[in-house]
């Protein structure tokens, strides 16, 4: 049955959408199953895989193992050791195998809006989006663009991501989207974005009444954590998402110095952070472009990082991020595909492809950065700003068997000399042949096997053009509480 909305007025919903119903049922299975061994579920061969693995750059023919409870139990080079069986076995002749890749920095919801502002900055398109259109929106309305824009990232190749979820109206608006995403059979953390309004007391219990809710679906394999959508101003609410993350044991991903514009007055913000102790490993910056070395060192010094989107950057011009520098500072540094309303895609072989070309364009070296690296960003480098990187972000044993298997033939590529740089300056979606979640094929050039997008299509286009047309019978005035918070 395809995902229906679930009202949050029954405590225990009676009708769940197989995912979601399969992530909750999942952890009693494992339960039973334990206590008996399983074949593995999937044995990969002859593919050239690009692990990922930390000291490990050398592509490599070989074999990869994943369980019954999802995870690589094996990796290794050449054919696989007699003996070695699964249930299904998945012959990658030829073809190159990746780890799913991973956006640092989505807003999933967005899907619904893409193409809005088409010649404007970070201020105007936000207008467009969040104070013409998504003001209009329902809390079904969110589920069905929070499942959408999920199963447009995995048709990408993108098996996990860190979701920034509509916060500027009440509970169910963070609850619909969480169980959107949770039925897209995406893995997400769900950045929980706070409204402008309330006393600190009420925003608690705002939150504390959210993770009641998500209570049933916290040991599902499919979502990573938690996270506080953080503000870069007044200082205050800074001092606030400080403290719930380090409460709670969160990360906080804060928007900062994304636009070019008043630079000094949003680097002054910098100061918020300082004084409330935020820096560190649970906190990195989205964008983080117009900075300067003063604060690069701090944050470098206390293991913090940022998430790297270029294809919003340049559509909304905001600004080329020094990258290189910010890596020889020591910042940990992922990426991400922003909201589908400002990249306008979630495609991360054209934004790996645009961020590289854009810095070997600002340094006019083609060598300051290499496709490897922009690789390693959009895999293990966003696992490990999101705090996630035991479990994804490279074909390693005891992780996820997350992965993207790529054939460079079916649309030809040409002949591969060197599989990092096809992969990165030739491929695209439509060299996807397969992308697993967990060993589990989930889209096949970007045809999902699980679900029927067709459906998630229809809801979001008919939700769409009820909100435009409650727009144009009745704009709103600019009204800052429904503006994103965390543009600062």
């Amino acid at each position: 049955m395809n995902a229906p909305f679930v009202s949050m007025k029954t405590p225990n919903p009676p009708v769940l959408c197989w995912t979601r119903y399969a992530a909750i049922a999942a952890c009693a299975l494992l339960m039973v199953t334990s206590l008996r061994a399983e074949p593995a579920k999937l044995l990969v061969k002859g593919g050239t895989l690009l692990t990922m693995k930390p000291g490990e750059e050398d592509a490599f023919v070989g074999y990869m193992l994943i369980g019954a409870d999802g995870k690589i139990a094996e990796v290794g080079k050449g054919e696989p050791p007699v003996g070695l069986e699964a249930t299904e076995t998945l012959d990658a002749s030829g073809k190159i195998l990746v780890p799913g890749f991973i956006s640092a920095h989505s807003h999933i919801w967005q899907s619904a809006f893409r193409g809005l502002a088409a010649n404007s900055w970070v201020k105007g398109w936000g207008t467009a989006v969040y104070r013409e259109q998504a003001v209009f929106g329902t809390p079904e309305d969110f589920y069905w663009f929070a499942l959408h824009g999920s199963l447009d990232h995995l048709r990408h190749g993108i098996t996990s991501a860190y979701d920034f979820a509509y916060g500027n109206r009440a509970g169910e608006f963070q609850q619909q989207q969480l169980l959107g995403e949770i039925d897209s059979g995406l893995r997400v953390i769900h950045g929980w974005s706070r409204p402008r309004t309330g006393t600190e007391a009420e925003q608690r219990k705002m939150l504390a009444d959210f993770l009641a809710f998500a209570e049933p679906y916290k040991k599902s394999p499919l979502l990573l954590g938690f996270s506080i959508s953080g503000t870069a101003t007044p200082a205050e609410a800074v001092a606030l998402d400080a403290a719930l993350t380090k409460e709670y044991g969160f990360v906080n991903e804060t928007h900062y110095l994304e636009y070019p514009v008043d630079v000094a007055t949003q680097q002054s913000y910098f100061d918020n952070f300082v004084k409330a102790g935020a820096l560190g490993p649970s906190l990195y910056f989205g964008h983080f472009i117009h900075t300067n070395d003063a604060m690069l060192e701090a944050v470098g010094k206390a293991g913090g990082g940022m998430s790297w989107q270029p294809l919003s950057n340049g559509r909304l011009a905001s600004g080329i991020a020094d990258i290189p520098k910010y890596l020889k500072y020591g910042i940990k540094v992922g990426m991400g595909v922003d909201g589908q309303a400002s990249a306008d895609i979630p495609d991360p072989f054209e934004n790996m492809r645009v961020g590289l070309y854009f810095i070997r364009a600002k340094y006019e070296n083609g060598s300051v950065m290499k496709p490897i690296d922009v690789l390693r960003l959009h895999t293990l480098g966003s696992a490990e700003v999101m705090r996630v990187a035991d479990r994804v972000g490279s074909l390693e044993k005891g992780k996820y068997g997350d992965f993207c298997l790529i054939n460079t033939t079916t649309v030809d590529r040409g002949p591969v000399y060197d599989p990092y740089a096809t992969l990165v300056f030739a491929c695209t979606t439509e060299n996807l042949e397969g992308v697993y979640v967990g060993g589990d094929l989930v889209s096949t050039y970007t045809k999902l096997t699980k679900h029927d997008f067709s459906v998630a299509q229809r809801e979001l286009y008919e939700r769409v053009a009820r909100i435009r047309a409650q727009h144009l019978a009745a704009p709103i005035p600019a009204d800052p509480a429904v503006m994103p918070q965390t543009k600062s």
